[in-house]
């Protein structure tokens, strides 16, 4: 039963892991919505899971259980992260997850005997003695209940679960099987290296050269239009009652603006602040030991002269490398804490006023640090802080304001539906808070463009019939209320809907043709000796370094370029290769430098311990994927009002 198993899911192992690239987004995808048992007035049910229905005292126990967790792998810092951590919600993913793989499990044929039970528990170093015999069934007994907090009975039941997921994700790895050509291109892909030099020609500068014709654009559509083919689409009509606008209109004293400040006085003061100049020595990312060590140097020789009385500001202008403070003598201005890379502030706050600091090195290079002062922390008296403290009386009145007016213009207009549309820019012009907007059309799992509202109002949308009307809603600019105005079904749309595309397509193409050409011209001039950096010039564009590169890596600002990696890994060294088209960005030709390749030897000593660990992430991938799979045909539903009695408040 578990080779059928296995087999049906790998015959979709490639759909699978497509699939799963695409929607590996959310770990668990769950309903939150009411979980209470109504049977026979029991416990509250805190999560169901298909038949599956975990009570509220097991779901506080394994999140008690997370939380001891937590303790003792952060220790201290626990307590000031625990306001942070969802734990509700990682336990509702763990039971969910759970089930999942016990539901495949079960589907595969898995089971685990009372003797493989045994054997696991017995050969488990927690149940041995110094001897590594067994403790002894009361040692046993009296360590389960104060270790885990669990009768025996329900450690075992559990344990045996553990052993049959081990088994599942051991079945599947074993399913999975991994070419000899697929551990070298991965060995290949970790262990060797080029540099190259690299010059691209974007397709953007011949856009303007191009033309097309309604013929031409026809005859793309005709060839390609499954490249066009979209899901269904939804429009809606919304009214938005905006926080922003609501809150210019809203009155206000000034006396309640000073109340608030009293109350909240600790929310309005300045923190301590530094003035300080520095003179920068960048460090390029790439830079070899001995340029980091000639530029330290250099950074050094400048901070003698300024200990020795030298003008800071003069040495600034004169030797520094950062273009935004160096022509005012290296000033930054006042600066609070956080608002530096850590180690210069560190260094800077560490210090008196004229002291003179470095060189202290961070992710830019070299500084060398004069400390012109520092402020204290201070209040801020309400005269600095009016508009801030007017912007937070006023946004918390505004939402709730714009609540209530989204709540009216519901009834409202599904009371009056048979007005018809104009009623809808009608409210609006009656309010100038609110705004009317017509959404472009979007998929089922996309935000509502222009909305910010996540992929739940989408799916609200997708849930409803045509004319249906919805809301009030909470989106970032305020409270929305919605109508769903037009249904595009799925399939190829006519040439007329999507022709902007097709044009913008063929032109992109067409210019693409022509950065070919002048790439072509470029590789010839590079392979007969011309300078590369003077060609590059010459049309408009610049070489790029990439130093120690392996496929896959970005080659600097030109990025991703699979089809450059795979012609450079294959030349020589001294080899101009191309033109090679990257994807639809441009033309690249590229000279190979240097080149660090593995030996076939070396190939077959690794590929046993490389086969294995790529089958056991192929094969977790592949059992992810079926995990998502049964969790869209497993109904999940969660005890909203438990859920957040725990809620993260921090």
């Amino acid at each position: 039963m578990a080779l059928k198993w296995l087999r049906d899911n790998l015959k979709h192992l490639k759909f699978i892991l497509w699939g799963v690239v695409a929607i590996f987004v959310l770990l668990v995808f769950v309903d939150w919505g009411t979980g209470r048992s109504g049977r026979g007035g029991g416990a509250a049910v805190a999560v169901t899971i298909g038949d599956r229905e975990v009570s509220e005292g097991e779901f506080i126990e394994e999140m008690r259980r997370m939380n001891d967790r937590f303790q003792q792998q952060f220790g201290d810092q626990w307590n000031d992260l625990r306001g942070q951590v969802d734990l509700a919600g990682q336990t509702v993913a763990y039971f969910v997850e759970r089930e999942m793989h016990l539901a495949e499990a079960a589907k595969a044929g898995l089971v685990v005997s009372d003797e493989e039970l045994q054997e696991a528990i017995l050969a488990n170093p927690m149940f041995k003695d110094r001897d590594g015999r067994f403790v002894g069934q009361e040692t046993y007994e009296r360590m389960i209940r104060g270790y885990f907090q669990l009768s025996p009975q329900e450690f075992e039941r559990r344990f045996a679960e553990d052993l049959l997921i081990s088994k599942l994700s051991t079945l599947v790895e074993r399913g999975v099987y991994v070419t000899d050509a697929e551990i070298d291109a991965e060995l290949r892909q970790q262990r060797e290296t080029a540099d190259l030099a690299a010059i691209q020609v974007r397709y953007e500068r011949f856009l303007n050269d191009v033309t097309v014709t309604d013929d031409e654009l026809r005859a793309h559509y005709e060839a390609h239009g499954e490249d066009y083919r979209r899901g269904e689409q939804r429009v809606i009509r919304y009214l938005v009652v905006e926080t922003s606008r609501l809150r210019r209109t809203l009155p206000f004293e000034k006396s309640e603006l000073e109340a608030y400040y009293n109350e909240h006085r600790s929310e309005f003061m300045a923190g301590e602040q530094a003035h300080a100049r520095h003179i920068l020595f960048r460090l390029p990312p790439s830079a070899t030991p001995d340029q980091r060590a000639e530029i330290k140097l250099k950074a050094d020789g400048v901070l003698r002269i300024a200990q020795s009385g030298g003008d800071f500001a003069e040495l600034a202008k004169k030797h520094s490398e950062d273009p935004g403070s160096r022509d005012s003598g290296g000033d930054l201005g006042w600066f609070a804490r956080g608002e530096m890379v850590p180690e210069f502030e560190g260094a800077v706050f560490n210090a008196k006023p004229g002291d003179l600091v470095g060189p202290v090195e961070s992710q830019y290079g070299f500084h060398i640090i004069k400390v012109e002062g520092f402020t204290p922390q201070r209040q801020q008296p309400f005269e600095e802080v009016e508009e801030q403290v007017k912007f937070r009386v006023l946004e918390g009145r505004a939402a709730a304001e714009a609540e209530i007016r989204a709540s009216n213009l519901l009834r409202r207009l599904s009371s009056e539906e048979a007005a018809g549309d104009d009623l809808w820019q009608q409210v609006a012009d009656e309010d100038e808070s609110v705004v009317l907007n017509v959404s472009p059309p979007f998929g089922p799992d996309e935000p509502v463009p222009g909305t910010g509202g996540g992929a739940d109002l989408s799916a609200e949308v997708f849930a409803a019939d045509i004319g249906a009307i919805g809301g009030p809603r909470s989106i970032p600019r305020g409270w929305m209320v919605w109508k769903l105005t037009e249904v595009r079904p799925a399939g190829v749309p006519s040439f007329d809907e999507v022709r902007p595309a097709v044009d913008q397509q063929v032109r992109k193409l067409k210019a693409l043709d022509l950065a070919a050409g002048v790439a072509a011209q470029i590789a010839g001039r590079w392979r007969a000796g011309g300078d590369p950096d003077e060609i590059a010039t010459e049309h408009g564009t610049s070489v790029v370094q990439a130093v120690d590169h392996r496929r896959g890596a970005a080659i600097g600002v030109i990025g991703a370029a699979p089809a450059v990696d795979a012609a450079a890994f294959a030349a020589g060294v001294g080899a101009v290769v191309g033109p090679v088209r990257v994807g639809d960005r441009g033309v690249v030709v590229a000279k190979v430098e240097k080149l660090t390749l593995v030996d076939r030897a070396s190939l077959e000593r690794d590929r046993a311990g490389a086969r294995e660990r790529l089958a056991a992430e192929r094969g977790q991938l592949l059992l992810r994927a079926m995990i998502n799979e049964r969790r869209k045909d497993t109904p999940v539903t969660v005890n909203n009002d438990l859920v957040e009695r725990f809620a993260p408040r921090g």
